[in-house]
């Protein structure tokens, strides 16, 4: 006999990195989904847990992309040490019925050391997420992974928790894998994709307090995520994006790139900052200001009513002297700009980033004069990347001038990724490996001259001090790479100013 709804329990499981402090959109939209429905609705999450893993944030620290903070005095964090045992805890004393997994890549190992921890209770669950989409065979081959959901996870969410608490197989559901107890797997294509306009609006309840706040340009802020699109029109190759856009159109689901409309917005975003009273919103979008300029207009008119901060994550060539009038007209607090590769043709072959590099100085000019605080992303240790072109990033990043910081990361060869697929096929990768960690190390490994993990490793620590100190200074920042003693010695005196950084060439966040 079917349970009534609100006896029917599920658990919401996030596993995260230690300290990652970005709010999770999915955990919000799936609350909704499921209270509204009438379920009983719990969540574990796992980003105040103590690992033995070093994470993107205290990389940052340490690598001089981001000012130190005190994670107890500033946000609050009371971190806790038992992960395994206090899931085991929680899952005995909620008993759910049903244990939904949301993951990327980075955590979905740490996802399947949490369902071993209590495979012999026989409790249901599904996991998603855009390594399972991306990597479907893959995820539904580790033994305590029986189900999956490929592609938007809501409609599929809501589908699997009815069919459970009727008892019924979820067989057939569009978008889910189920591995049946003679090993052979049932695969569903999946189904449309999601009206992101017909969703519910977040419901971030089930969060422990301190996980609303988070550092942005050295202050702290009460925070919560909001998605105004999803998908993204771009192609980069280190990005899973286009293999989403791809899959997608493959499985005649429609468009993955979908925005919402102004009325949905201004009732999210009236709804949301009543509820939570944040300082800063986080949008979520890959690409905010990929869209014609009329819309943003029409954004910019709306968001008069509220001029919330927010941080958004956009493209230099969306970067003009009108749109950066619209994010003035806006409020928009700061912003985040992809660099990525200095050398145009590079960029252009391999990371499918077309813009000559006059052009990209031109946008970013524009941003410097814009009166919106922005920083500068880069990435290092792509296949058939050589010392020399690091160096040709590195000195882009000296020609430019405004950013009030910049973030090294290590190329990370995620599923779904083109460039993933060329490291395995130049051999640079185990096509068996997941990625289980951000910006710690390389991952792949190249023949001279390309560089190698140490050299990645090395020149990721010591970009900032090549970008911001004089040449003169080079000399020692080489030592550096290889001399930990005289890393922290320049460590130090870049945190205290010394060297006379120059303010046009930006400083740290």
């Amino acid at each position: 006999m079917p349970k009534h709804p609100q006896d029917f329990r599920v658990l919401l499981v996030y596993p995260e990195l230690q300290g990652m402090l970005v709010m999770p959109l999915s955990i919000g939209l799936f609350t909704a989904i499921l209270r509204n429905a009438g379920y009983t609705v719990n969540l574990f999450d796992t980003a105040h847990y103590i690992t033995d893993e070093t994470t993107s944030p205290a990389n940052r620290v340490k690598f001089l992309q981001a000012r130190a903070f005190d994670y107890g005095k500033d946000l609050r964090v009371r971190w806790k040490t038992d992960l395994f045992g206090d899931f085991r805890r929680k899952v005995e004393a909620f008993q759910p019925d049903l244990m939904v997994v949301t993951c990327v890549e980075d955590t979905f190992r740490q996802a399947v050391s949490l369902l071993e921890t209590v495979d012999d209770l026989g409790i249901p669950s599904i996991c998603g997420g855009v390594f399972v989409t991306a990597a479907p065979e893959k995820a539904i081959a580790f033994a305590p992974v029986r189900m999956i959901g490929i592609g938007d996870g809501e409609e599929i969410i809501a589908q699997v928790t009815e069919r459970i608490r009727r008892s019924e197989s979820c067989m057939g559901i569009p978008g889910v894998w189920v591995r049946e107890f003679d090993g052979s797997i049932s695969k569903t294509p999946r189904g449309p994709v999601v009206d992101i306009n017909k969703l519910p609006i977040p419901d971030f309840s089930l969060f422990e307090e301190s996980r609303f706040y988070r550092p942005m340009g050295g202050k702290i802020h009460r925070t919560i995520p909001v998605e105004t699109q999803r998908g993204c029109s771009f192609g980069c190759s280190f990005c899973n994006s286009p293999s989403s856009v791809s899959l997608a159109r493959e499985d005649s689901a429609g468009s993955f790139l979908r925005r919402k409309r102004v009325p949905r917005l201004r009732e999210e975003l009236r709804t949301l900052t009543d509820r939570y009273q944040p300082d800063l919103l986080y949008v979520v979008d890959d690409t905010f200001l990929a869209r014609p300029v009329s819309e943003i207009e029409s954004l910019a008119k709306m968001y008069q009513e509220y001029r919330i901060h927010f941080w958004q994550n956009t493209r230099p060539e969306t970067i003009t002297p009108k749109t950066l009038g619209l994010l003035r007209d806006m409020n928009c607090y700061r912003m985040s700009l992809g660099l990525e590769a200095g050398n145009e043709v590079y960029r252009d072959r391999v990371l499918h980033r077309k813009m000559r590099n006059d052009k990209l100085l031109e946008h970013f000019a524009y941003a410097a004069d814009g009166g919106v605080t922005f920083s500068v992303n880069n990435i290092i240790g792509y296949p058939d990347e050589t010392r020399e072109l690091v160096f040709e990033t590195i000195e882009l990043n000296r020609k430019l001038r405004g950013f009030d910081s910049l973030t090294v990361s290590i190329f990370t060869p995620y599923h779904g990724t083109e460039l993933r697929r060329v490291a395995e096929q130049k051999g640079y990768l185990d096509p068996r490996v997941i990625t289980t960690h951000t910006t710690s190390s390389s991952l792949l490994r190249m023949p001279a001259p390309y560089l190698s993990r140490e050299e990645i490793d090395q020149l990721m620590r010591t970009f900032p001090l090549y970008v911001h100190t004089d040449t003169p200074r080079w000399s020692d920042i080489a030592q550096a790479e290889t001399d930990d003693t005289i890393f922290a010695r320049l460590q130090e005196e870049f945190r205290q100013g010394i060297w006379g950084m120059d303010p046009d060439r930006g400083g740290m966040p």
